[in-house]
């Protein structure tokens, strides 16, 4: 972690800045709502009609975008059993939780736990293979491992009734309580809160963006079967437990690794030795329902880690991605994974009916995903009534909001130019410069005087 800084974003999930690249990997609004927002929401993945989904993470990084995605399949994959009359006990439970003495209460709670196999899964499914492309192994082996912090809003929600919100007085005190506690949130850095201009103020998560509680420890076994025991070395585990960044991992999530690893309770003191155990019993490892649960949910999944250059572990693959989330640094920081040549190779792996979504709203990614054949849109965001992305398709029915006649016309000028990496095999150094070269020597307009002419257009 020596080149890059952890840190809190909005939504209580973990950002990282590259001392390197000076830049971050993550929204300081929430590294976990723009992984839902950004690539899982827009990508369609409910009218796929088909239930095993090949997916391809291009620059993994700590997994935000694969763990959103698990954590919807997850979610989807829970059904509801249940007859008339427990809906009607459901529903009367909802409504009475709070005002009913407790005896009844315990009773109903039992009668619904009895009746109720919320979320038993069923055989016909939704599942995943998905392969995930990362250059820092580092990065890889950590991704599980961080942790996400309660936001105010999720503590006020989990203590104050649900049926008292028909009252003004519940958002109002809701509001206050989290302006309070949000002073007492974990906090970064001085120099990184400054750098990023990060404020915890209202922090807040949507509760169906959160990671599903088996999500890491599936990740962790998947790591596991590709390091084997080259995983949990002694430069790891210093890395995860002590120093200026522990604070930033899961304590249960490192048991659970270490425990893996060795087999046994070595690591653990003889005072929470005991404790440690049962919680490892009771969660993995005992015959209850649950751990019937979570070994379905891992029978969802299959995952493959490449850590290398992208653009030689593209090359590997010969799948057809029904989804790609393309989450590479901004084109003038990586332009190797914006390339023609590159893309190319990603549209030769997208299935026919499936999609491309990337971050970018750039001309030069838009102009490179047309040039290759896809037909591009814009990702909209439905919450903040905001493009926030671009969407890529085979397929011209997948794209929603497709670019309009302005856009398409601010590809065809230089800022459209792309970028170059003959045989995907050039230095950033040498794909930015012959990029500038031709920039230089173009005859198209350029994006500034297009712009001009546009707006004296419509004046």
């Amino acid at each position: 972690m020596r080149d890059y800084e952890p840190y809190y974003t909005e939504d209580g999930s973990i950002g990282l800045y590259s001392y390197a690249e000076k830049d971050v990997f993550h929204s300081k609004y929430g590294a976990l709502t723009e992984a839902w927002e950004k690539f899982v929401i827009p990508s369609g993945i409910d009218n796929l009609n088909k239930n095993n989904i090949k997916v391809l993470d291009i620059c993994y990084g700590i997994g935000y975008n694969t763990k959103a995605l698990m954590s919807f399949i997850i979610n989807k994959n829970r059904k509801k059993k249940q007859n008339f009359l427990i809906k009607i006990l459901k529903k009367f439970y909802t409504c009475t939780t709070h005002i009913v003495s407790i005896c009844a209460n315990k009773l109903l709670k039992k009668t619904l736990r009895l009746s109720l196999h919320i979320d038993a899964i069923e055989d016909d499914n939704l599942s995943a293979s998905i392969d995930c492309l990362e250059l820092n192994e580092e990065l890889v082996k950590l991704s599980p491992l961080f942790k996400t912090i309660k936001t105010p809003e999720e503590i006020y929600y989990n203590l104050v009734p649900k049926f008292l919100n028909c009252f003004d007085t519940y958002y109002s005190a809701k509001n206050l309580f989290v302006n309070i506690m949000s002073k007492f949130a974990p906090k970064n850095r001085k120099e990184i809160n400054e750098l990023l201009e990060i404020k915890f103020k209202n922090m807040h998560i949507d509760s169906e963006y959160k990671i599903h509680s088996y999500v890491n420890y599936i990740l962790l076994n998947a790591l596991y079967e590709k390091f084997g025991s080259g995983y949990w070395d002694n430069e790891f585990k210093k890395m995860v437990t002590k120093g200026k960044n522990r604070r930033f991992f899961d304590k249960p999530l490192i048991k659970y690794a270490q425990f893996n690893q060795n087999w046994g309770y070595n690591s653990s003191s003889k005072h929470d030795l005991s404790t440690f155990l049962h919680n490892i019993y009771y969660h993995h490892l005992s015959k209850r329902d649950k751990n019937i649960k979570f070994k379905t949910a891992m029978s969802l999944f299959k995952l493959n880690f490449f850590v290398d250059d992208a653009r030689k572990s593209i090359l590997k693959l010969n799948e057809q991605y029904d989804l790609i989330f393309l989450d590479a640094f901004t084109y003038t920081k990586a332009p190797q994974l914006w390339s023609t040549e590159f893309i190319a190779e990603l549209y030769k792996r997208l299935a026919p009916s499936g999609v491309l979504l990337t971050y970018s709203n750039s001309v030069l990614v838009r102009n490179t995903l047309l040039e290759n054949g896809f037909y591009v849109g814009k990702i909209y965001n439905e919450k903040n009534k905001k493009f926030i992305g671009t969407i890529a398709s085979k397929d011209k029915t997948k794209i929603k909001h497709p670019l309009d006649n302005y856009e398409l016309g601010l590809c065809a000028t230089k800022a459209g130019i792309p970028y170059h990496d003959p045989n995907l095999s050039f230095d950033n150094k040498d794909i930015l410069e012959l990029r500038e070269y031709e920039f230089r020597h173009s005859s198209l307009m350029s994006s500034s005087k297009y712009m001009k002419i546009r707006s004296l257009d419509n004046e």
